[in-house]
């Protein structure tokens, strides 16, 4: 027989109730091919992150959703409200990004964000994943973080490739139309974001909140103004080999 499928604990469902009106369904249509970024429709999830300014609310994203072109994009809101979103940032490495919306619009969802916690990505941490898993609304997923030290994935799209950070993995088994999904902690706090998995297995992926939460805070320091966040780059793809690996090569 097969075993029960794995379900939240009871304390979870304060959790949910929480961030759920936080949490949109993104439909993208991407106006013409731009460097990585086919033309076409696609799918996928994001989160209110910033309501600073509810004529300049934020929602967090995947860049592979966002993409790099011209688009059109619309949010669905949990209460099936739908509203305009703007791309405000595409990081040029990593795999997020921020679009905009007026929550002032928002007539019968209750206005709420979801705080970022990078420090809370560690090992054996148990969380759920809300999203939009095959382009369903508001899908959970639950996961225990396995680790925090992997390289980033190589997909095999030919398109967009994340590189020079760690991902964190866990089984959540999520598929397409997740990607942007909060991965979300017991105390209701965003620890990653959910950016790919694999077609063959329940691994997924999951993208550190260091650099989303080093931008989002200058983006709202700097509202009105045209600069981006300062980056940098070595022009170098860096990639994490245990010791033992190193002993294979002719080293002295």
């Amino acid at each position: 027989a097969l075993p029960p499928p794995s379900i939240p604990a009871p304390e979870w469902a304060g959790v949910i109730e929480r961030v759920k009106s936080a949490i949109v369904a993104i439909r993208v249509t991407g106006v013409r091919p731009f460097e990585d970024s086919p033309a076409g429709v696609w799918q996928g999830t994001g989160f209110v992150v910033s309501l600073e300014d509810p004529a300049e609310a934020l929602i967090l994203t995947n860049r592979h959703i966002i993409s790099t072109g011209p688009i059109r994009a619309y949010a669905t809101f949990d209460e099936h409200e739908e509203l305009p979103v703007f791309p405000v940032y595409r990081d040029p490495v990593h795999d997020f990004g921020f679009l905009q919306f007026d929550a002032r619009r928002l007539r019968f969802t209750p206005p709420r964000e979801i705080p970022l916690s990078p420090e809370g990505l560690r090992v054996g941490t148990e969380v759920l994943v809300i999203g939009n898993d095959n382009a369903e609304k508001i899908q959970i997923l639950p996961a225990t973080i396995a680790r925090v030290d992997r390289n980033a994935p190589d997909y095999d799209d030919g398109n967009y490739q994340d590189e020079n950070t760690f991902y964190a993995g866990a089984g959540s088994n999520t598929s397409g139309g997740s990607s942007g999904s909060p991965v979300i902690d017991r105390s209701g706090a965003c620890i990653a974001l959910n950016a790919g998995g694999t077609s063959e297995a329940a691994s997924a992926y999951y993208l550190p909140l260091d650099r989303v939460v080093y931008v989002l805070r200058w983006l709202c320091g700097h509202r009105g103004q045209a600069t981006l966040p300062p980056r940098g780059t070595w022009l170098t793809k860096f990639l994490f080999q245990p010791f033992d690996m190193l002993r294979r090569l002719p080293l002295p």
